[in-house]
């Protein structure tokens, strides 16, 4: 068995990488859509904004057994590395995953970096593997699902309608994909408060570094990977103060992925990530009529937007943990 660097050049291997991660996906969380097709074949050359990818494969025959993705943020949080290590389901417990974690190890080494993260899924063998390899518990994660249904329309127009009571001299927009101009600068505040404002757990993280340049690359990264967004934004006096995001992967209509929702912090308190998620889903779905799902993540201790998750409709549906290892 070697461990290879993936050749990105050889289509082929692409292919096969996809399909082989794609299968453990399909094992894993049978419930959600194939793995993006486009970002993981399409886009594979093409690098996500402010972080630095290597992909690595195990092969034994001349078959792909299992992965490694060390992904390295280039801007802040210089000391992490998130990795993810896969194997095939009749490969494992031969020491191959030991060996892509060494080899993560090696890689996190090379870049200078001194924690590395990784979550692992629902009740598998993965927790006692990460355990065994010296990583310690940072960070419990509920995914929640919201179906069409669950709460009747009148019931989230009611909501919506309380809500509204403590938010006067607020008024509401909306866009599709990438922020509008004349917003980007306000949208560069809140997104650059993210890590810092929603709970991380046991995870060292600092705030990260935003700026204008970085929110354009990542909307141009994700019209290659032909993501659809749409989002509703709150504003105070013309400025954005809260917004939220659904998204879509490329020829998925029935399924999307609720993203992120942040409110400034000097305008919590008027129950505006309530608004702008009720308001967001009901502009989805007037565009995306197909839609029956969304799923969303959220650190189990993040009880406030739980909360209005669960008031949404979105109801827990899988648990993961994320773990740390410190390497120095």
């Amino acid at each position: 068995m070697d461990i290879i660097e993936l050749d990105t050049s050889d289509r082929t291997l692409v292919e096969e990488h996809y399909a082989a991660l794609n299968q453990i996906h399909q094992d894993q969380t049978p419930d959600l859509p194939d793995r993006c097709r486009e970002q993981w074949v399409d886009a594979i050359d093409d690098p996500w904004p402010g972080t630095a990818t290597e992909k690595w494969i195990a092969v034994e025959d001349g078959r792909i057994v299992g992965g490694l993705v060390v992904d390295m943020p280039t801007r802040d949080n210089l000391a992490l590395v998130e990795v993810e290590i896969w194997v095939s389901r009749d490969h494992r417990r031969r020491g191959i995953g030991r060996a892509l974690h060494a080899k993560a190890v090696e890689r996190a080494g090379a870049n200078g970096r001194t924690t590395m993260i990784g979550g692992c899924r629902g009740e598998g063998p993965g927790h006692a593997f990460a355990e065994a390899m010296g990583a310690t518990w940072a960070m419990n994660e509920v995914r929640r699902r919201w179906e069409a249904g669950t709460v009747p329309d009148a019931a989230l127009d009611a909501l919506l309608a309380e809500s509204w009571k403590h938010a006067e001299g607020y008024e509401l927009v909306t866009w599709r994909d990438g922020v509008p101009d004349g917003l980007i600068a306000d949208a560069v505040y809140l997104e650059g408060r993210m890590l810092i404002d929603m709970p991380m757990g046991d995870i060292p993280v600092e705030q990260e570094d935003v700026d204008v340049a970085l929110l354009r690359a990542k909307d141009v990264a994700l019209e290659v990977r032909k993501r659809r967004r749409f989002n509703t934004g709150a504003l105070h006096g013309g400025r954005l103060v809260a917004y939220t995001t659904i998204a879509f992967d490329h020829g998925v209509d029935w399924h999307g992925w609720q993203w992120m929702t942040i409110a400034a912090p000097e305008h919590r308190g008027h129950r505006l990530g309530t608004i702008v998620k009720l308001a967001n889903l009901a502009f989805v779905r007037a565009e995306v009529p197909g839609l029956r799902v969304l799923d969303t993540w959220n650190a189990e201790e993040n009880r406030h937007m739980i909360a209005i998750n669960e008031a949404v409709g979105f109801r827990a549906r899988e648990s993961t943990v994320e773990y740390k290892q410190e390497l120095a």
